[in-house]
C-alpha cells in the first residue's frame, strides 16, 4: 500500500472508532439527552411545513405557560399584552407580544429568570459584547444536549460528522483555552479533533505553524469565521500551497460576501456551507447541500423578519424565539441583524425548514446618511470586488456628514484606484456626506476575532439601532 493510502486509511479508521465509541460514550456522560434529541432532529426535519409549525406552536405554549409561572417579567409582559398561553395557535399569535431587546435583558435579567427550573439546571452564559452590548444570561442545562444536537445534524448537511477532524478558525476569547494542558489536547485528539487557530490576533508565523499543523493531518473539513477563512485562503494561495484543500468549509459569525465565497472554494476545491447563529441560542440556520438559502433551525427556535423602516422590504431585523429554553426565556428577542426570508417552496434537499436567503449584518454594519439613509457596509466592500490594486477595505463614521474608508492597498495602488474608489461610493453616497480615503497597512479583527465592515461611533439614537 502507498504511504499516501496508508496514512488516509488510517486518519478514517480513527474517525470511524472516535464516531462510532468514544463521542457515543461521552455524549451518554456529559450530555445526556443528545441522541434523543438528535434522533428526533434528523426526523423532523422533513416533517411537512404544517407539521412544523404544529410542533413550534405546541413548543411555545408550552414555553410561555412556564415562564407565565415562574418569570415576574413575563408574567406581566403577558397580562399587559392580553395574552394567555392557551392562546397560541400558530406561531405568528407571539406577534402580540412587544419585542425584547438587548438592553431589557441587561435591565431585567433577574426578572426574567424562571423560577420554575431548579437553580441546578441552569448554566450561566454570556456574549463578549463585540457590537458594546454584552450580556448575562441562563441555558437549561439539557439545552446543551439539543444545542450540540442541532449542530452536529446542520455539520452533517456539509458532510463533517464527530470524530472528523476539522481546521478550526475561531476568535470568541469565551471559547479559548489560556493555557492548554496535557489533558487538553488529548481529549482534543479523542474527541473534539480541532486544529485551532485564535483568529483574534494573528501573525505571519501564526499562519506558517497553522499550515504545517493542517499539512500533518490533513483535516477533510474547515469550521470557521468567515473572514478569516477568506484570509487563510489567501496566505495559501500566495504561499503556492496547493495541496491544502477541504471537501466542506463551513462559514459563521460575519456575513460571507459572493467574493468569499468564489475564493474559498477556488482555493480549497470544496464547497462552502454558510451558517448563522449567536451565542444566546446557538446555530439559527445552515446551508443544505442545494445551497439556496440557509435552513432555520425550526424546531429548537421560532425566527421572524419583522419589517422595518429603516431597512426597504423584503429586508427586516430578525428576531428569535429559543423555543426550549426555559431558566431564562428569550422571546421575540432582537439579535440587531438584518436579513430576509428566501423565496418560498420547497428546497431540492426535501427539508420543509424555513429558509433564510441572506443575512446583511448587524444593524451597526450600516452607514448612516444625514438624509435619513442607510447604506448596508458589507454590500459595498462588493464595489472593490474586482479591483485587484485594492486588498481590504473598511468604513468608519463618526458623524453622520462624514464617512471615511480604510484601504489596504494591493499592488498598484494609486491616485488613480482612489479616484475610482470615489466614483464607485459616489453613486451610493450622493453628495450627502463628505469621502475621505485613509490608507493603512493592516485593518485588524477585532478582540472577539470578528471583522468590522462598519466602524460607527455615531450614538445608537441616530443609528435607529433600539427598536421599542
Amino acid at each position: 500500500m502507498r504511504p499516501e493510502n496508508w496514512f488516509l486509511q488510517r486518519r478514517e479508521c480513527s474517525s470511524a472508532l472516535v464516531r462510532s465509541v468514544i463521542f457515543p460514550v461521552w455524549a451518554v456522560r456529559d450530555h445526556p439527552a443528545y441522541g434523543r434529541y438528535l434522533r428526533q432532529f434528523e426526523h423532523s426535519q422533513y416533517f411537512p411545513l404544517e407539521e412544523l409549525r404544529k410542533l413550534q406552536a405546541r413548543r411555545l405554549r408550552e414555553l410561555l405557560a412556564s415562564a407565565a409561572q415562574g418569570s415576574p417579567f413575563y408574567r406581566e409582559r403577558l397580562r399587559q399584552a392580553g395574552l394567555a398561553p392557551d392562546d397560541i395557535r400558530q406561531p405568528e399569535d407571539i406577534r402580540a407580544l412587544p419585542v425584547l431587546t438587548k438592553k431589557q435583558i441587561q435591565d431585567y435579567g433577574k426578572e426574567m429568570v424562571n423560577a420554575q427550573v431548579p437553580v441546578s439546571h441552569r448554566v450561566r452564559n454570556q456574549t463578549g459584547g463585540s457590537t458594546g452590548s454584552p450580556l448575562q444570561f441562563y441555558v437549561d442545562s439539557e439545552r446543551f444536549d439539543s444545542r450540540m444536537a442541532s449542530t452536529v445534524r446542520h455539520d452533517r448537511w456539509a458532510g463533517m460528522r464527530p470524530g472528523d477532524w476539522c481546521a478550526y478558525l475561531w476568535g470568541a476569547r469565551m471559547d479559548q483555552v489560556l493555557k492548554e494542558t496535557f489533558l487538553d489536547r488529548w481529549k482534543n485528539r479523542l474527541l473534539y479533533r480541532r486544529i485551532a487557530m485564535n483568529t483574534s490576533s494573528v501573525s505571519e508565523q501564526d499562519w506558517k505553524d497553522f499550515c504545517v499543523q493542517v499539512e500533518r493531518i490533513r483535516p477533510r473539513f474547515m469550521l470557521a469565521y468567515a473572514k478569516a477563512a477568506v484570509q487563510f485562503a489567501k496566505y495559501v494561495r500566495e504561499h503556492g500551497l496547493d495541496h491544502i484543500r477541504f471537501e466542506s468549509m463551513i462559514t459563521t459569525a460575519e456575513v460571507l460576501l459572493p467574493e468569499d465565497r468564489e475564493v474559498l472554494e477556488s482555493v480549497f476545491r470544496g464547497r462552502v456551507f454558510n451558517r448563522y447563529g449567536c451565542r444566546e441560542v446557538s446555530v439559527i440556520a445552515s446551508e443544505c447541500e442545494a445551497h439556496a438559502g440557509m435552513h432555520v433551525n425550526a424546531e429548537a427556535l421560532l425566527v421572524e423578519v419583522v419589517p422595518d423602516q429603516d431597512h426597504p422590504a423584503p429586508n427586516g431585523r430578525i428576531l428569535v424565539t429559543d423555543l426550549l429554553n426555559r431558566s431564562m426565556p428569550l422571546v421575540r428577542y432582537e439579535i440587531g441583524d438584518i436579513g430576509q426570508w428566501a423565496a418560498e417552496g420547497r428546497c431540492a434537499c426535501g427539508r420543509e425548514l424555513p429558509r433564510l436567503a441572506d443575512v446583511q449584518g448587524r444593524t451597526t454594519d450600516f452607514l448612516v446618511l444625514p438624509d435619513g439613509r442607510r447604506i448596508s457596509g458589507p454590500a459595498l466592500t462588493l464595489i472593490v470586488a474586482d479591483m485587484s490594486d485594492v486588498r481590504q477595505v473598511q468604513f468608519v463614521q463618526r458623524r453622520p456628514d462624514e464617512v471615511i474608508l480604510r484601504v489596504v492597498p494591493g499592488n498598484g495602488y494609486g491616485p488613480n484606484t482612489a479616484e475610482e474608489l470615489r466614483r464607485r461610493l459616489g453613486l451610493y453616497i450622493q453628495g450627502a456626506a463628505q469621502l475621505s480615503i485613509e490608507t493603512t497597512d493592516d485593518i485588524p479583527a477585532e478582540m472577539s476575532g470578528k471583522y468590522r465592515f462598519v466602524v460607527s461611533e455615531l450614538d445608537s439614537a441616530a443609528k435607529g439601532a433600539s427598536h421599542d
